[in-house]
């Protein structure tokens, strides 16, 4: 453990994915985690549920599934990002 978390340090290999920081009208940005927090929120239910059918759908390696699923997230207007051994990361279509 201590070990990765040297080589952490030095090649950066585990980090956060940072959330997109969005313009207000006025000018300035919102804050990091207010932008967090607005981004769940802003993924409907309906998509989550498919994202997460989804990834059983990959687990159980049935492929034709787990495409249509991905087509009607992208027909809903969202993205979904594989990431290995993590969560997909889902995001709005823009």
């Amino acid at each position: 453990n201590h070990a990765l978390l040297k080589m952490d340090e030095v090649f950066g290999l585990f980090y956060e994915v940072p959330s997109p920081m969005k313009d207000d009208s006025d000018g300035s940005t919102n804050d990091t985690a207010a932008s967090s927090s607005e981004s769940d929120a802003a993924i409907p239910a309906e998509v989550m549920k498919l994202v997460s059918e989804r990834i059983v759908a990959k687990d159980s390696k049935d492929w034709d599934l787990a495409d249509s699923l991905r087509s009607q997230i992208t027909q809903l207007g969202f993205a979904v990002k594989d990431l290995k051994d993590s969560d997909p990361i889902v995001s709005r279509i823009e």
